[in-house]
């Protein structure tokens, strides 16, 4: 048994491949949901509403705190106890509602934050040149605080996609499903977990770049003379 077949660790990407789907799935479901409730646990939080608010405390330490493999199990294993529902409930759509909770306590944080950088004068001067509070805030404020937000929320994304890689333990064929399936068989692990940390390594990379992207055109309007 040679100590690394180059041949076979080629071989592993094309397996990989198989999950690859599933994962980039798991993640942008996820993301999409956890922005939505990202948005609510700011509001709450921004604008004082009552209970909200303490819910929207307590719902993001918790969620911060503690590990999403454990979280994953508790909702997926523990609550399937007793909840039919939940014991009926696909993998796939199982691991989207823990990660699209989870990471809606840190995209929340990264809203709220991002909001509350923008001085508040700036919704005043809105309204005093005619425009509705909603256009004020659609106009004014979350532009500005979108510059603010994406590295954080692209971190947070970041983070997020890496935690797909958990969904095998709960039956989701992803990525790291189809590798670990793969090298149980023929006991290369070497080759076959190098080959699944290059891909997750090229994909990062990739919403790295798209992060500096985003950065860079969402600041233009701040650089004098176009960065010159």
């Amino acid at each position: 048994m040679t100590l690394f077949d180059f041949d076979y660790f080629l071989k592993m990407f094309g397996i990989i491949a198989d999950g690859f789907w599933n994962s980039l799935s798991l993640a942008f479901i996820s993301l999409i949901f956890s922005v939505i409730l990202g948005f609510g646990l700011a509001a709450s939080r921004y604008y004082n509403i009552p209970v909200l608010k303490q819910f929207s405390i307590i719902f993001t330490s918790f969620f911060r705190s503690t590990p999403f493999i454990a979280q994953l199990f508790i909702f997926y294993y523990g609550f399937a106890q007793f909840s039919d529902t939940i014991r009926n409930l696909p993998a796939f759509w199982a691991a989207i509602m823990v990660l699209s909770v989870s990471f809606a306590a840190y995209m929340g944080e990264n809203i709220r934050g991002a909001i509350m950088s923008v001085e508040k004068g700036q919704f005043e001067a809105g309204i005093s040149i005619g425009l509705t509070p909603w256009q004020t805030v659609c106009r004014v404020i979350i532009p500005q605080a979108a510059r603010v937000a994406i590295p954080g929320m692209v971190n947070s994304f970041a983070n997020l996609f890496k935690s797909t890689s958990l969904a095998f333990t709960v039956g989701v064929m992803d990525m790291t499903s189809a590798a670990k399936n793969e090298v149980n068989l023929t006991y290369r692990y070497l080759e076959g977990y190098a080959a699944l940390l290059i891909v997750y390594w090229v994909i990062l990379a990739a919403i790295e770049l798209l992060q500096h992207y985003l950065e860079k055109h969402m600041s233009k309007p701040y650089v004098k003379d176009g960065g010159k």
